[in-house]
């Protein structure tokens, strides 16, 4: 009951985190695009506070409005990875979340799924994972952090994907994110170098941490990645980034809501299209 209690708690305060963000877009129409046959409402959102303000940088990269986050932003999305499995799903969504990614140079992501090669989940590979200690040096398992192409926004997936019916052609329905507040550009420029430096030191080697509950130092689940990726670098900053205030179970939830970041993009998906939020670019 308390479980529940939490994450009714928390889903409210991330409804009511999107909706504050959604609230500044502006009146004027917006912008209107045509990709993938389907129809894209792009929504500027206006920068109100000091942290948006400062950090002038735009939210796609390069300016293409299907590849969202820069170097140092975080992909999430609420819904899991499985869709077609009753109850599961709507328990992951709501407790946990789907999936997050560290949006790395060159519109690449990091992230850590578990999933092997097929995009399946193997319960051998699992156990032997487990119980393996250390880094998996030559990617052995197959199942270790990736460096992937950001298709977060892009065509995904065609009819004969078993998600189609749930997700359609793309990733999720919904998506969003985040983008860590620093105390200038210097430091953003030095602690985001950092951080994806010590990600590309990890990248086909730590493996995926199937146990959750035990913190493991060559293991990482998704969130679990990309939250100690920022906490990582307080030792060597004036920092005290925070993307798992309860200490437990790194969710979706803890990295939306974690005082240390702020949302810069939010999309959903409505029967007459595809609604983009974003914060407006700065000239």
């Amino acid at each position: 009951m308390y479980s529940i209690g939490v994450s009714t708690f928390e889903n409210i305060k991330k409804n009511k985190k999107i909706e504050e963000f959604k609230s500044r877009a502006y009146d004027e129409d917006p912008l209107i695009y045509e990709f993938y046959d389907d129809t894209y409402y792009y929504h500027k959102v206006k920068r109100e506070h000091d942290y948006e303000l400062l950090d002038k940088r735009n939210v796609f990269y390069q300016d293409e409005l299907l590849q969202p986050g820069l170097e140092g932003d975080i992909l999430l999305t609420f819904e899991s990875p499985f869709p077609t499995a009753p109850i599961i799903h709507q328990m992951l969504s709501f407790w946990f979340g789907g999936h997050a990614a560290y949006v790395t140079k060159d519109n690449k992501i990091v992230q850590s799924t578990g999933l092997g090669p097929d995009g399946l989940l193997s319960l051998e590979t699992m156990i032997n994972v487990v119980f393996h200690q250390g880094y998996d040096e030559e990617d052995y398992y197959e199942v270790s952090a990736q460096k992937a192409y950001n298709y977060w926004m892009v065509k995904y997936r065609d009819e004969n994907d078993a998600q189609y019916k749930v997700y359609n052609k793309y990733y999720r329905n919904e998506i969003m994110a985040v983008r860590p507040k620093f105390r200038s550009e210097d430091e953003r420029d030095l602690i985001i170098n950092e951080v994806s430096n010590n990600l590309d030191e990890i990248i086909d080697k730590a493996l995926y941490n199937f146990t959750f509950v035990i913190k493991s130092k060559y293991k990482y689940y998704c969130t679990d990645l990309v939250s100690r990726a920022y906490e990582d670098i307080n030792k060597n900053y004036d920092t005290n980034y925070n993307l798992n205030k309860d200490g437990f179970i790194v969710s979706d939830y803890d990295i939306l809501l974690s005082n240390d970041l702020y949302l810069t993009i939010y999309k959903e998906t409505k029967k007459d299209g595809i609604h983009v939020y974003y914060l407006e670019d700065i000239i």
